[in-house]
């Protein structure tokens, strides 16, 4: 059945408030996570106020997401589940700055702001000398790439079996036998996330180019999402992004 234009064309331009942006960008940065654990084996569980794993994680990422702002005892419940269950604090990520945890044995790693950009309508061309990953040597050599741009870890974070999944698309900008940038692009239902942006040379270009990817990898029909702070939060402002809300990373104040 063939759906209706007019119908398509009023999804795309619902009027939505920040606080229901701010949800849909902390949406798909648990479906991100749930692929990334998935890709590693690891058990996830989800509710509507939250998304989290009593697994170890694999570096960056967090044991624990927020999903609604209005949740926060069930969250403080998971968060004391998951502390027994890993034998430590686990790290969390506090999708909407509502959990005071200094009190509670955690300590602030930092802050940033969800970005939101409006649909274009229109997939922008795809940028010179990019190309998704899409084999394993490939992405090992995309991921030293991503250490080199300041990654502290040996571990392997990407594994192979992300790059079977079809709402994820990873893209490196070709330089001799390796890449000197890269990004992460991953589909929800409502908004396409941008993420893991990096560049060796250090040009901003890469955040235009990033753009333009996530334009090409789905449809240009749906927001453009993403977390960021300081200078690429800057970046992105430039190319018509916005803040539409707060996060927090929160760690164990001993160190672990």
């Amino acid at each position: 059945m063939i759906g209706n234009p007019l119908q398509s064309d009023i999804r795309k331009h619902t009027v939505r408030s920040d606080a229901e942006k701010a949800r849909i960008c902390a949406a798909n940065n648990a479906d991100l996570y749930q692929a990334m654990f998935r890709a590693h084996g690891l058990p996830d569980q989800r509710t509507s106020a939250f998304w989290s794993s009593d697994a170890i994680a694999p570096p960056y990422y967090s044991n624990m997401t927020t999903l609604d702002p209005d949740a926060t005892e069930e969250q403080l419940v998971e968060i004391g589940r998951l502390t027994d269950r890993l034998g430590r604090r686990p790290g969390l990520k506090d999708g909407f700055s509502r959990l005071d945890l200094v009190n509670k044995g955690f300590r602030l790693l930092f802050s940033a702001s969800w970005i939101w950009a409006e649909p274009h309508g229109i997939a922008a061309r795809a940028p010179e000398d990019w190309t998704r990953i899409r084999d394993a040597a490939a992405l090992d050599r995309w991921e030293h790439s991503w250490k080199e741009s300041g990654s502290q870890t040996d571990a392997n974070v990407f594994t192979p079996a992300l790059l079977s999944d079809p709402n994820i698309h990873i893209y490196g900008r070709l330089a001799g036998d390796g890449f000197d940038a890269g990004c992460i692009v991953n589909r929800s239902p409502e908004a396409v996330g941008i993420s893991n942006i990096f560049s060796l040379t250090g040009t901003p270009q890469v955040f235009r180019d990033a753009i333009s990817l996530a334009n090409i990898a789905f449809s240009p029909d749906v927001p453009l999402v993403g977390y960021d702070s300081g200078a690429a939060l800057n970046e992105m402002t430039k190319l018509g992004f916005r803040s539409v809300g707060k996060l927090r990373i929160w760690l164990s104040d001993d160190g672990s």
